[in-house]
């Protein structure tokens, strides 16, 4: 059945292209463009003006239409040099033509009468683009290697306007883990992550990245939030990773880059001592070398050191026919928690790519990417002992084959395969004596009233293999005055997903509170689909550029025939469970317009001016296609760890423990983001602009899960506020000195409600998921300039602010817990809150209200011998919000303090503010070497910010500090460079 389904959404896209009569080669996410016009001296458009672009591969040659237009769609980032020639005329040359992936870069060439010489335009190219589709930004080759960072796309995410992330890279401090990242107003689940064009988007961890990269393999990255193109599939962050390639001439780099705490020349440049005294909670002590694993005691997060090596090199096979380019580089990053844990990572990175011209109409291209993640001690921090850290590995193989063929200067054609082979295992490593958390006889992990865990923890491995078939195509055509490019596409992706985790080898884990949990066991396969079809009309009618887009998305989830045995430990309760037949809860469909119009103003077109209307679904996740899954998360909770003291159950139904207590909505849709975007961008030179831009997001049909009870007959059904009573009311004070802030001794007094009866078996376990009635708002204003690299300066920067609220109407009210739980959207008027737990670094939500970012780099005297670069980078953001939470026993969970009655940003963390510094000077060995020395310097000021606290406040450690912004640190490159 799934192969028929396949292959009749293949048919469709097919029929669907071949109703556009001659489709062409759409610029695609790791390409651009070339526009341009030839005109006479009178400024009357010239046919048949022979246009040739060389700068990467093969030259490309094409013929100016009757308007006197030609276009090259598909070039790699690069600069190229424009040569336009036409009997009678002379030659009009244009180099340094720079294009971006994803953009179009649009360029005039005038020819002049019997005139013999070449006359070489002398301008830049310009960066406006009146043909833009996306918002977001654009790091170039020239950004990547100068500008002073961590060196992981990570790390580059805070230069982009309106994106928040959950951590702060000094260096390469984080860099052994990803980020959690977002856009405006939606959560981190609608990320999307994509190299060359291929979707390696974790569906599992919905919205990270399946593997981990060598910085040096890219020649640009550039990131997404918005805008009115059709391939991109929803409203999170797009991360488009476009990696190197080779050319006719042999070119390569070499690089070692060395960071450490004890430095250079003498102690000169060691790494800072930790300073947060400040920020300590009442009780917390500080000790620069402290035992891990001593409760109370903070040790300061900081780097031990990092070492980046690697090498990457292409050329030319056959000139002009066939070019190769690889690389490896290993990142070996090793840094001390704040609990004094080491936390150790070697990331591990091999590419392959060969591309072919294999006739003047079509292009070939293939590539292997491979990256292998090492770590020792994954999620220390002081919520985990020693004992329970995680050891990972984590090889990931991306290959891919792509085809190009060029039927006429109107007819283009692409079509891509790739397939992902991505899995990871995370093994705790318990106490001395057994090899590993899940070695026979292992003790129980045990979370403790200090809010840590101990003696063990979750172990396991997962896996998803993965393929996808993309086809894309444009239309060149005109109507009267108005040129149109009709882009049509569609792409199919197959997910699998299986893991097997468990809480140590009986599967369960105890609590200080006298409760054993238990897990039932593996959680089944699960398949998942993703068909996609678009189109999109780029109309442009004089100074006005018109979009016009529809897209529509079949996103499926199929839980696969599985057999889980019982609960070893508790058999009766939890029983051995077999699914016989593969089922599916999911199916979305979403058709989804885009619109956008663009008007250029001036003479010179210099000033642009934008409006556009988009909207984008929800992706689906592993996670929530097991939501009705018996073999899913399953737990059940016993009193006193015996199985006659089972008191309450999630994911399966005590009465019935072969079934899922989960019920969901027929009528489920996806929830849905709409966008509105306003610009005006305005070139005050070729080369520098400046632009204002104002985003404003409604989203609506937001998931609900709303509890089920049991009703009069023995079924289930969704509960409503009568069915909760008071169940206990909790009081309790902040500490007087919370994270560092006097708060004073504020109390807190909660109610708390529970909507079943205690009696075992009683309890559903479950929830009714459906599209609730709550919306969520975000308004946003940010200004931004870009200035490229020219006459020995270039910079980049932007000041962002906004904000994203819960609109909860008295209806969603009437059906929920009266209890008010952390994290907000119960209350109308709510900042939008996500949380983020930072593997080992503590909780942190992501909320800041502005962000900002500079950066820049100055060539001293670059024509003298001793010229040298300098360039820096300033990342800012408003201090993160603290929720204060109690965890209240008996099922009910983690409850707000102020019970929904105080701004959930009303105590905040200090804005975080760093700065970087790169000094590097360039040494010419030859004319085809170059040799790069560089020192960078990270967090030059030396802020050491509190990143997050410990916000529980019924645990032993309420108001400790977990993490801190890494000290300043220094870093020593040497880049061997070769033409």
């Amino acid at each position: 059945m799934k192969d028929l389904r396949l292959w009749t959404r293949l048919a469709v896209a097919g029929a669907i292209l071949a109703l556009v009569a001659g489709g062409a080669f759409a610029q695609s996410l790791n390409t651009g463009s070339i526009f341009g016009t030839v005109t006479d001296a009178d400024g009357a458009p010239l046919p048949g003006v022979q246009i040739t672009v060389s700068g990467v591969g093969a030259d490309k040659v094409q013929m100016t239409n009757a308007q006197g237009v030609f276009r090259f769609l598909g070039l790699d980032p690069a600069d190229y040099t424009v040569k336009a020639e036409l009997s009678g005329f002379g030659t009009a040359e244009y180099p340094g033509v720079t294009v971006n992936a994803g953009r179009n870069t649009a360029i005039e060439l005038a020819l002049t009468p019997a005139v013999e010489e070449t006359i070489t335009v002398t301008s830049e190219s310009p960066l406006l683009d009146e043909r833009k589709l996306v918002q977001g930004t654009t790091v170039n080759q020239t950004e990547l290697e100068k500008i002073p960072t961590a060196r992981d796309p990570w790390a580059l995410l805070s230069q982009t306007p309106g994106v928040l992330v959950d951590r702060t890279n000094v260096g390469g401090s984080e860099s052994g883990q990803q980020s959690i990242f977002r856009a405006q107003g939606v959560s981190s689940n609608e990320n999307d992550f994509m190299i060359d064009g291929v979707t390696i988007t974790d569906m599992r961890a919905i919205g990270a990245s399946s593997t981990y990269y060598d910085f040096d393999q890219f020649t640009e990255m550039s990131f997404s939030t918005g805008g009115t193109d059709v391939t991109k599939n929803s409203a999170g962050v797009q991360v488009n990773l476009v990696t190197k390639r080779g050319n006719n001439e042999f070119r390569g780099s070499a690089r070692f880059y060395n960071t450490k705490a004890i430095g250079y020349f003498g102690g000169v440049l060691d790494q800072a001592d930790i300073d947060v005294a400040g920020d300590l909670g009442d009780g917390q002590i500080f000790r620069a070398n402290c035992s891990p694993g001593t409760t109370g005691v903070y040790c300061g997060t900081k780097t031990v050191e990092v070492q980046d090596i690697g090498f990457e090199a292409g050329g030319a096979v056959v000139r002009d026919r066939l070019w190769l380019w690889g690389s490896f580089g290993e990142n070996d990053i090793d840094s001390l928690a704040a609990s004094g844990d080491r936390d150790d990572t070697v990331l591990e990175n091999t590419s392959l790519k060969v591309n072919a011209q294999i006739n003047q109409a079509n292009s070939f291209v293939a590539s292997w990417n491979n990256g292998d993640k090492i770590k020792a001690g994954r999620g220390a921090g002081p919520d985990r002992a020693p004992e329970t850290l995680w050891d990972q590995r984590g090889p990931s193989a991306i290959y891919k084959a792509e085809d190009t063929h060029v039927f006429s200067s109107n007819f283009f054609l692409t079509g891509t395969y790739s397939y992902g082979d991505f899995g990871f295992a995370l093994i705790s490593r318990t106490v001395p004596g057994f090899e590993n958390g899940l070695s026979p006889g292992a003790p129980r992990s045990f979370y403790n009233s200090d809010a840590v865990w101990t003696q063990n923890f979750l172990s396991g491995y997962a896996s998803a293999p993965n393929d996808e078939l993309k086809i894309d195509g444009s239309y060149f055509f005109n109507t009267g005055n108005a040129s149109h490019e009709l882009k049509v596409g569609g792409r199919y992706r197959n997910y699998e997903s299986f893991s097997d985790f468990a809480w140590g080898p009986e599967n369960v884990f105890d609590v200080f509170w006298g409760v054993s949990i238990a897990q039932r066991g593996v959680e089944g396969p699960t398949t998942m689909e993703y068909f996609s079809l678009w189109a999109q009309d780029t109309i442009t009618v004089g100074k006005a550029t018109i979009n016009v887009g529809l897209r529509f998305d079949d996103q499926e989830g199929t839980n696969e025939a599985v057999s889980v045995p019982a609960q070893p430990f508790f058999p009766t309760t939890m029983p051995a469970v077999s699914i016989d037949q593969a089922y599916s809860d999911f199916s979305w469909d979403s058709i989804l317009p885009r619109i956008g119009v663009t008007y250029a103003f001036g003479q010179d077109r210099d000033t642009l001016l934008r409006a556009s209307f988009s909207q984008f679904a929800d992706q689906l996740s592993v996670g929530l296609s097991a939501w009705t899954a018996v073999t899913g998360e399953v737990y059940g909770y016993f009193a006193g760890g015996v199985e006659s003291g089972f008191y309450a159950a999630a994911g399966f139904d005590p009465l019935n423990p072969n079934r899922s207590p989960n019920t969901v909505d027929p009528g489920l849709d996806a929830p849905v983001t709409t966008e509105l975007i306003a610009q005006i961008e305005h070139s005050i030179l070729p080369e520098l602009v400046v632009g204002a831009t104002v985003t404003i997001r409604n989203i609506t049909d937001i998931l609900d899960s709303r509890e089920n009870v049991r009703a009069a007959g023995g079924g289930l059904r969704p509960a409503t506020r009568a069915d909760y009573v008071l169940n206990r009311t909790v009081n309790g004070n902040l500490a007087s000195n919370f994270g560092g802030i006097p708060y004073g001794a504020l109390g807190y007094r909660i109610p708390c409600y529970d909507s079943f009866d205690p009696t075992p078996g009683c309890y559903a376990g479950g929830s009714y998921l459906s599209n609730g009635a709550r919306e969520r708002n975000y308004e946003g204003v940010s200004v931004n300039f870009t200035k490229r690299l020219s006459n020995r300066w270039m910079a980049r920067g932007f000041y962002s602010t906004g904000e994203s609220e819960w609109d909860v109407p008295a209806e969603w009210a009437a059906l929920n817990s009266p209890t008010v739980f952390r994290g907000g959207g119960q209350r109308d008027g709510q900042i939008y809150l996500e949380r983020s737990t930072g593997s080992g670094k503590g909780e942190r939500f992501l909320q800041s209200t502005w962000t900002a970012n500079l950066n820049g780099m100055y060539q001293v005297a670059p024509d003298r011998p001793w010229g040298f670069n300098i360039s820096g980078s300033m990342q800012a953001r408003e201090g993160h919000p603290i929720p204060f939470y109690d965890n209240v026993g008996g099922g009910i969970g983690n409850v707000d303090v102020f019970n929904g009655n105080t701004p959930l940003d009303r105590f905040r963390l200090d804005d975080v503010i760093t700065f970087d510094l790169r000094l590097e000077k360039e040494f010419a060995l030859s004319s085809a070497v170059n040799f790069t020395f560089g020192i960078d310097a990270f967090n030059i000021t030396n802020e050491q910010t509190a990143l997050s606290v410990q916000t529980r406040t019924d645990s032993g450690t309420a108001g400790y500090l977990q993490d801190n912004v890494a000290p300043r640190i220094y870093r020593l490159g040497v880049r061997l460079g070769w033409k």
